[in-house]
């Protein structure tokens, strides 16, 4: 009897979230022997590994299980698609104009951040221009894969499960970062998951993740 008969969908999703976390651990057992300090300027190598080793998790538990992978994200049909676009388009307008305030409010406390420019891309800083192909990737992964499959595990549908149990995942994976980056990670993945939840759609979650990962620094709010 084969692997993918034996193991049910929920044991295969159990299993792929512990060993996320397990090469989450190795990773940041690596770093700490080899001397790599993680810091603000070099935490997007850890996402760009973070990345790496959950792609391939995802297709080796593709192959030998009945974990699923769902693209069906991407087609979520014309009222689904509105819908998503709707409701992250209003979540992304508040955030831009929250950002702007934090930004305002800065410039009158801290003299640094009132050196910065208002507006500019940074591209070549900390591999921002990969930023967008990574909150696709991101984001395919935490609803298409995590979320699905937790929703596919339960014996009843339960939103609110799938998407707090998918957000403290994500929170425990970004534990090579500092305590509120893990917090901000949980918490957007949680506002996108409710979203997607509704329309089973993930352009809204990646336009929301884009913004939340991408604009701070546009705008000077980080340096």
């Amino acid at each position: 009897m084969t692997a993918k008969k034996k193991l049910t969908p929920a044991l295969a999703t159990t299993l792929f979230l512990l060993s996320a976390v397990a090469c989450q651990v190795v990773v940041l057992k690596l770093f700490d022997v080899s001397g790599f300090a993680i810091t603000q300027d070099n935490a997007y190598i850890l996402t760009r590994v973070m990345e790496g080793y959950l792609i391939v998790l995802s297709l080796l538990f593709f192959a030998f299980t009945k974990f699923n992978i769902n693209f069906g994200c991407f087609k979520p049909g014309k009222a689904n698609f509105k819908k998503d676009m709707k409701i992250s388009g209003i979540l992304t307008a508040v955030l831009l104009v929250l950002l702007v305030i934090i930004r305002l409010v800065m410039n009158q406390l801290d003299p640094e951040v009132a050196a910065r420019p208002y507006f500019g891309l940074y591209l070549t800083k900390y591999l921002r221009w990969f930023y967008f192909f990574s909150a696709i990737l991101q984001e395919l992964f935490v609803k298409g894969i995590v979320e699905d499959n937790i929703t596919a595990s339960c014996k009843k549908y339960n939103m609110h499960f799938s998407v707090w149990m998918t957000s403290l995942f994500f929170f425990v994976l970004h534990m090579g970062y500092d305590l509120p980056m893990m917090f901000g990670a949980a918490v957007l993945c949680a506002v996108t998951g409710y979203v997607y939840e509704k329309t089973k759609s993930v352009y809204g979650s990646i336009l929301l993740h884009f913004v939340v990962g991408f604009v701070p620094t546009m705008i000077g709010i980080i340096a």
